[in-house]
């Protein structure tokens, strides 16, 4: 890997790469900005001024709640539950981009859709 530079910026709310001499087919590169991006992902928090404006704003969308027997799994940073559930996307304004939320055993759950990683828990 000599001769490549990787230069990689994390950014709240996202991550951003550049390189001089990257190629998509340099597996190793492509791993560590994998898990680079990954770990922005599952850092991601929904800002302290934006929660309980989020949580009004789903309670006001009154979507169905799904009904899940292990409740201990959806906690924050574990992954949501495979399920019939339905996902929504968090509008931009509150401050997690590429998000969604579901209302499961009626409590709201913020994740990332991708990896389902939960990010918030509204009690």
């Amino acid at each position: 890997m000599l001769g490549r530079v990787l230069a990689v910026t994390v950014m709240l709310g996202g991550v951003t790469a550049s390189s001089t001499t990257f190629a998509q087919s340099d597996a190793v590169a492509g791993a560590i900005l994998g898990a680079i991006a990954g770990a922005a992902i599952a850092t991601a928090a929904v800002p302290y001024e934006q929660r309980e404006p989020l949580h009004e704003y789903i309670v006001r969308e009154n979507r169905p709640s799904y009904d899940y027997d292990d409740d201990d799994e959806v906690a924050v940073g574990r992954e949501m539950p495979p399920g019939a559930y339905e996902s929504y996307p968090v509008p931009e304004q509150y401050g997690v981009r590429d998000h969604h939320y579901a209302i499961v055993n009626r409590r709201a759950v913020i994740f990332h859709p991708e990896t389902r990683r939960v990010i918030h828990v509204y009690d």
